[in-house]
C-alpha cells in the first residue's frame, strides 16, 4: 500500500475530515513551527498524502519526528511504520519497534492497540 494511502488513515481523531486548504495549511504551519504536537502531525500528513503540499516523504518524517518529541502518539505510532517502511528515513526495524514501543505505552487506546499489533506482528 502506499504511503499517502497508509497515512491517510492516521488522521488525528479530532480532525479527521478536515479539508486541507491555503489557510488551513498556514494555521497548522504556523502551530507547527511553535511546537504544537497535533499540528505538527498534521503537516507530516500533508507532506507524506501530497495533500495541498507536493509530496516529500523526508518532511513527513521531519514534522512527524518533532511531534513525536512532543509525545504527540499518532506521530509516535507514524515514526515507527516510517522506520518500517522507510518513509522518509533510512529503514530501520529496531527504530521503528523502539517507536512502537512507546505508541503502546500511550493513553491513547486506539493508537496503543494498534502498536501492539505492529509490535506483535515484528517478532
Amino acid at each position: 500500500m502506499p504511503v499517502a494511502a497508509i497515512a491517510s488513515t492516521y488522521r488525528a481523531p479530532s480532525s479527521p475530515d478536515i479539508p486541507v486548504t491555503s489557510s488551513t495549511l498556514a494555521n497548522w504551519r504556523a502551530g507547527a513551527e511553535h511546537g504544537y504536537g497535533p499540528d505538527q502531525y498534521r503537516l507530516g500528513l500533508a507532506y507524506a498524502t501530497g495533500d495541498g503540499v507536493p509530496q516529500n516523504l523526508n518532511r513527513a518524517a521531519y514534522w512527524w519526528r518533532k511531534s513525536a518529541d512532543n509525545i504527540y502518539p499518532q506521530a509516535e505510532l507514524m515514526m515507527g511504520n516510517a522506520y518500517a517502511h522507510g518513509w522518509g528515513v533510512s529503514r530501520n526495524i529496531d527504530k521503528a519497534i523502539h517507536w512502537w514501543k512507546i505508541a503502546a505505552r500511550s493513553e491513547a487506546s486506539d493508537v496503543a492497540r494498534r502498536a501492539q499489533f505492529l509490535l506483535d506482528s515484528a517478532a
